[in-house]
């Protein structure tokens, strides 16, 4: 289960109501909304001919249940046999849920847009002259269904009219990786300790499911030696790369790497998709600001807070006001004196610029309604804040991660 702590956020209050969550994907339902108020569908519709001239992109929502969008890319690039670099999405969506996103391919033809399973299709197909980006959208529609929510009218009032004061905006424990690791992944890149980043990314142990971790064991009894200077059998572990299943493309695909480029851990990290790549090495620049967001939140309400505060970077100037200060005790407890630790000059890719990131936000349309014996919450986020945040609000960490991933 997620620790609170290991993120950064310290001292979070829940309301810990009663209820049973993510009995099914579909009580969780994610829908994009697009920047001109659009909310994408999640029915299912039939397919159309393509009409009007042919671009560089097509365009489509993708639905998709049980599936996060990383591996919803790998399987899409599987299918349609392309590269997942000519694939690009808005937003990420939740794996425990039933979503939709907009997303396009680099020159594909539609009659080649063949994905339709119980657990992913497509709707909405159109060529563009653009591709999708991340953050081209305005957030998120959310409907969240709770068995056997045990609360009295009275109380669903007076909650509801403190979410309506805001939420903390914090990084939910998704952006951290299976067992946070990528905290740590990305402050040993920081601190240019390559190999110890390697190792987190591909041969630590994590949580994960029982055939994962089989794999993971066997691969760190043969490689960890050939980390610390040791020769191994290559011819062996060249076979048990190739047994790999697919979903550990990654772990194959860098190791093999090394295998021919000893200590090149740089090259081997770069092995992974850019876009998933950034997503870890992001990982400490968003655990600080939990942590300079705690620190913040001490003592007041969140809406006394400034309506933003900012993500450390290598860029920023640190004043000495109150925010300033905390980042400034942050580092110091983490052994950074010189905010050029974040300009890394062998990784480019991984230098951290500065941002200034809402403090907290205020749910859309929120809304709680009893429908027979089950209760149906419903909002609307911007992007850049989480629901996850807003369910452990409500839930408390421990019922909205150990019901999630029962």
């Amino acid at each position: 289960m997620v620790s609170l702590e290991q993120i950064g956020i310290l001292g979070f209050q829940s309301y810990n109501l009663k209820g049973k969550l993510f009995e099914r994907e579909e009580d969780f339902k994610v829908q994009e909304i697009e920047e001109d108020g659009r909310v994408l569908s999640l029915e299912r519709e039939e397919q159309k001919e393509m009409s009007g001239e042919k671009k560089d992109y097509l365009a489509f929502t993708l639905v998709k249940r049980g599936i996060s969008t990383p591996e919803a890319i790998k399987l899409i690039a599987r299918t349609l046999h392309v590269s997942f670099k000519r694939i690009a999405y808005n937003g990420n969506k939740d794996k425990r849920a039933l979503t939709s996103q907009r997303m396009s391919i680099f020159k594909l033809d539609a009659g080649k847009l063949k994905l339709e399973s119980e657990r992913l299709y497509c709707r909405d197909i159109a060529y563009s002259d653009e591709s999708c980006k991340i953050g081209n959208l305005y957030g998120n529609h959310f409907t969240v269904i709770v068995k056997d929510l045990e609360i009295q009218d009275q109380e669903m009032q007076r909650i509801t009219e403190e979410i309506s004061k805001g939420i903390p905006n914090f990084y939910g424990p998704q952006r951290f990786g299976a067992s946070s690791l990528n905290i740590d992944v990305s402050r040993n890149i920081i601190k240019r300790d390559f190999k110890a980043a390697f190792y987190g990314l591909v041969l630590e142990e994590r949580a994960e499911s029982q055939l994962n971790q089989q794999k993971r064991a066997e691969l760190r009894d043969i490689f960890s030696p050939y980390l610390e200077g040791t020769e191994i059998d290559t011819e062996k572990a060249k076979e048990v790369l190739s047994h790999l299943p697919g979903f550990m493309y990654f772990e194959r695909d860098s190791l093999q790497y090394l295998l021919q480029h000893k200590n090149d851990y740089i090259g081997a990290i770069r092995m992974m998709p850019k876009y998933i790549r950034l997503l870890v090495l992001q990982a400490y620049q968003y655990y600080i600001f939990n942590r300079t967001l705690s620190a913040l939140l001490s003592g007041r309400k969140v809406n006394e807070l400034e309506s933003s505060i900012p993500a450390v970077g290598y860029d920023m100037r640190l004043n000495d006001d109150e925010v300033g200060k905390a980042i400034k005790e942050l580092l110091k407890q983490e052994g950074i004196e010189d905010l050029a630790v974040f300009n890394i000059s062998s990784m480019p890719e991984a230098s951290l610029k500065s941002f200034y990131h809402p403090s907290f936000f205020i749910p859309e349309n929120f809304k709680i309604a009893k429908i027979g014996e089950k209760t149906e919450i419903s909002f609307d986020l911007k992007k850049g804040s989480y629901a996850t945040v807003l369910l452990m609000k409500l839930f408390g960490v421990e019922k909205v991660y150990r019901d999630g991933e029962a």
